[in-house]
């Protein structure tokens, strides 16, 4: 799959093939595993295969805010851990754990809070 950097500085991607990093508007050609791509689609970074991904316009970073919700956060976690454990910190603060199932847990519980 084609995917280009929409950002002003340089991303990275875990490829099958193993890291690569894309600089300022360059497109790659690369295969992804599921879990990888679901996390780059995320960042709002990338295009892929000329269409930006789904969550590029919601996609605030740190700039503006823009938490998921515990279910999306929750649908990282099968990606990079840190990403995941970034956007789990969002949610959770300084009470995040260091271990995924811990996190999956505190995640969980914070899901089925009114």
């Amino acid at each position: 799959m084609k995917v280009t950097n929409n950002q002003a500085g340089p991303r990275g991607l875990n490829t099958k093939a193993g890291p690569v990093l894309v600089d300022p508007g360059q497109t790659v050609d690369v295969e992804m595993e599921a879990a990888e791509l679901k996390v780059a689609e995320a960042t709002g970074w990338f295009s892929f295969n000329g269409k930006d991904s789904a969550k590029s316009d919601a996609f605030q970073g740190k700039e503006g805010g823009g938490a998921k919700s515990p279910a999306e956060v929750i649908a990282l976690a099968d990606g990079n851990f840190m990403a995941f454990k970034s956007e789990a910190k969002k949610l959770l603060g300084d009470a995040t754990p260091d271990k995924k199932d811990d996190i999956l847990a505190a995640l969980e519980d914070l899901a089925t809070q009114p």
